[in-house]
């Protein structure tokens, strides 16, 4: 039971420290609460086991951090040149377009991220449940970055070449290269 106030203590003194570290702007406060969190990370894991005492360490501190977030609520002043809406399109070129969209980032760019975390975590030396393990950690990271790059770049049209060669070669990877 100690054990547990411990690293309860440690998680608020986190938050307190970081918040410190917010409010003067200095870096020694945020390294000194980084550290803390770390120990209350250990406290939690040493006293919960760790499958649970590291999700009451991270998931603590972000319940902790909302009085300090209610403690600096302002409320501004309406700004004095409001802009005005943009006219809706809803034009049937435009509706076929984010149809295109659509169906790139759900279907195209979702298998491509699946096969390339695939291929790039079966290679992993682990057992298989760690390498799916990893997968499940991989893709989700991987599309979200390939739908920020879809939409960053201004030529889709190479980018999706790009899509479909990283794709041809994962699966290549899979197909071909013994695990």
């Amino acid at each position: 039971m100690l054990s547990t106030i411990v690293a309860g203590a440690l998680s608020l003194a986190a938050i307190a420290l970081i918040y410190r570290s917010w409010r003067t702007r200095a870096l020694a406060f945020f390294y000194l609460g980084s550290g803390v969190l770390l120990a209350s990370c250990i406290g939690w894991s040493f006293s919960q086991g760790w499958e649970h005492g590291l999700v009451y360490a991270l998931c603590i501190p972000a319940l902790l951090v909302w009085p300090f977030i209610s403690a600096n609520q302002t409320v501004l002043a309406t700004p004095k040149h409001t802009p005005s809406p943009k006219s809706l399109n809803v034009s049937l070129k435009t509706a076929w377009v984010h149809i295109g969209h659509y169906l790139v980032v759900l279907v195209l760019l979702l298998v491509t991220s699946l096969v390339t975390s695939l291929a790039i975590c079966l290679r992993f030396p682990s057992e298989t449940a760690g390498k799916l393990a990893s997968v499940i950690v991989l893709m989700p990271i991987l599309w979200g970055l390939l739908i920020y790059h879809y939409f960053a770049v201004s030529n889709k049209v190479k980018a999706l070449i790009a899509y479909f060669i990283l794709a041809a070669l994962s699966s290549a990877v899979l197909m071909y290269v013994p695990l």
